[in-house]
């Protein structure tokens, strides 16, 4: 990932990724701004981080991290980040969909960690509900504004979705968030992008809390069933 980077931005990165993978993507300059972009992998989850700054003119800005999240989803219609700039990452990570740089109606499974498509091939024949999102910070947004019942991840029920937010600061660290499902057997399942983004077992309730609640917040909700599915 060194190739074109200086070393400040280099040992910036480094410093804001305490663990996990990082990749360098590409810089898009925008009105005499430019954003680096990076993929970062922590474990099951992958998602994005966007940097600006970091110039060897000792006048420029230092480096700050702008955003980071499993999916630029959340990005666009909070304008952090110009829909031209998104664009242009969409096309160096590969995504192809032509509504790229709009607001989406229903999470793409064309992205970098779909985890929002991936719940909607379990949730909508149960509950018929659909996210739009595949950002963990845009699935929270959806959830408390839906009908669904918060409930506390420690003592959720069989079913019920569990959300753990990005987090990130301007100087770092960052740490990708995730979303999950709780199995009838007290374990958890969510997307593995080790095993070609397969639904996977991440492990018991109580190491799931105590590994990503040090460092994110968690939340807990479970949706209504549809009419005639409850017991399905």
């Amino acid at each position: 990932m060194a190739n074109g980077l200086d070393q400040s931005l280099l040992t910036f990165v480094q410093n804001a990724i305490p663990d996990g993978g990082i990749v360098f993507c590409g810089e898009v300059q925008c009105h005499e701004t430019a954003y680096e972009l990076f993929v970062v992998q922590q474990k099951a989850r992958r998602g994005v981080l966007v940097i600006t700054g970091g110039s060897t003119d000792p006048s420029a800005k230092p480096p700050l991290v702008l955003f980071a999240d499993t999916s630029f989803d959340f990005a666009l219609p909070q304008s952090l980040i110009p829909p031209e700039v998104l664009s242009q990452f969409s096309q160096l990570l590969g995504i192809t969909r032509s509504s790229a740089n709009q607001p989406t109606t229903i999470a793409s499974a064309d992205d970098i960690y779909p985890i929002g498509a991936a719940l909607n091939t379990v949730l909508g024949p149960i509950a018929g509900y659909s996210f739009r999102s595949n950002s963990t910070l845009g699935i929270l947004q959806e959830l408390e504004q839906s009908d669904a019942i918060p409930v506390s991840p420690a003592a959720a029920p069989t079913g019920s979705i569990l959300v753990c937010t990005t987090t990130y600061s301007p100087t770092g660290p960052v740490s990708l968030g995730s979303a999950v499902i709780l199995g009838s057997d007290h374990k958890v399942y969510g997307l593995d992008i080790r095993k070609s983004g397969a639904w996977t077992c991440l492990g018991e309730l109580e190491t799931w809390i105590e590994e990503y609640g040090a460092n994110n917040q968690l939340f807990g909700f479970l949706l209504r069933a549809r009419p005639g599915q409850a017991s399905t």
